[in-house]
């Protein structure tokens, strides 16, 4: 079988030959991919030109969004057959040949594991396709039950943006979270936050279908024109669209017209710059994008640190999603199915097969959201 893989020193992704994965052992289920999609995460491993490959291993298997298909069972006892799902939910049903699943990303080391897997430091977790093991670009891969998410059938269509919804969810979850701890329950509740999200890709809309989902007033913040596939789709989303050379605040109208909560999507300086100051008093700003190498510039950040001061803004580094987090993301994708399908297909637009991909890996079409691959079946 083949998947697709990133070599240290290169930055073109390239088709590998590999072996195709011995039965389940007494732990494991054997899985088959139905789709994969391209992350901004993989173009960044790429660009780098230096992937953690795993120990031992000349290149990183790329993929880490993914949708599959259980095949078959190791000598599971019934406790090793519950899955995560069933972890979360306090089911018992165990994981079945035939569910389709979604696996979750990281992963902590055995010494590691008291504390939550999100919050884990670099040197203390692998993560499928990302750092120190192989990802899911691949037919088939063998995994634990207690890493996967079982999808109901009705969700097949869109369960492979479980993960970059996901990490959206984490970033409001853990900014409502820190917003009671130190001011009050019920906070966010009555009034609602305003939200803003920067950028157009498909972290962004992952955060406007969370916010939204939550019935928050949300605007996206992009480059785009007003007549962009991008812009109508944030309108019909109930979002507004705020063009960036017409967003402009003065300190007099900030506490009247600005924002409680900042979804930063894009990890450009000068979009954290130009957006920070529309944060309202004890706003936050959360950081879900950022540059796998940045580079050094001569931004100056007083008026981010001033203003972060004064307004008693808090900003969060938020990266990977905990199991919380891929549960909710599961039931919001649920909800804008069951409300609107057409709305949500349009997240997806481009599907293709994995030999026709590797372009794909290396830049995003301008207008383009979320790229999924398609195995055949």
């Amino acid at each position: 079988m083949q998947g697709i893989a990133a070599f240290p020193h290169s930055s073109q992704p390239r088709l590998v030959d590999l072996q195709e994965p011995s039965a389940p052992s007494a732990r494991q289920v054997l899985c088959r991919t139905l789709q994969l999609g391209i992350c901004g995460t993989d173009r960044e491993i790429l660009d780098s030109q230096q992937p953690h490959c795993p120990p031992g291993e000349p290149f990183l298997v790329l993929g880490h969004e993914c949708l599959a298909r259980v095949e078959s069972l190791g000598a599971l006892s019934p406790q090793q057959a519950i899955c995560l799902s069933d972890r979360l939910s306090g089911a018992d049903r165990g994981i079945q040949v035939g569910d389709l699943v979604v696996p979750v990303v990281r992963r902590a080391l055995p010494q590691f594991s008291r504390r939550r897997v999100d919050m884990l430091a670099v040197g203390q977790f692998t993560e499928r396709g990302i750092f120190d093991e192989h990802g899911f670009s691949v037919p088939y891969w063998n995994d634990e039950p207690r890493y996967l998410m079982r999808v109901p059938p009705e969700l097949r269509q869109f369960a492979v943006l479980t993960e970059p919804v996901a990490v959206a969810a984490k970033g409001v979850n853990e900014a409502l979270l820190l917003q009671q701890a130190r001011l009050e329950d019920g906070i966010w509740t009555s009034p609602p936050p305003r939200v803003l999200v920067t950028g157009m890709g498909p972290i962004a809309f992952a955060a406007a279908l969370v916010a939204r989902a939550r019935q928050w007033p949300c605007a996206i913040y992009g480059r785009d024109s007003e007549d962009s596939s991008r812009a109508r789709l944030t309108r019909d989303l109930g979002a507004d669209y705020v063009h960036q050379d017409r967003f402009e605040f003065s300190p007099q109208t900030i506490e009247r017209d600005g924002y409680d909560l900042i979804l930063e999507c894009t990890g450009a300086e000068s979009v954290v710059l130009a957006t920070a100051p529309a944060l309202r008093s004890c706003g936050v700003m959360v950081w879900l994008g950022s540059r796998r190498n940045p580079q050094p510039t001569s931004c100056n950040l007083g008026r981010l640190i001033r203003d972060g001061l004064i307004r008693n803004n808090l900003f969060i580094g938020c990266v990977n999603a905990a199991p919380r987090d891929f549960a909710e993301a599961l039931a919001r994708l649920d909800d804008w199915r069951r409300c609107s399908p057409p709305l949500l297909a349009r997240m997806i637009t481009d599907r293709l097969a994995p030999t026709d991909a590797l372009d794909h890996f290396t830049a995003r079409r301008r207008d383009s959201i979320k790229t999924v691959i398609e195995y055949p079946t």
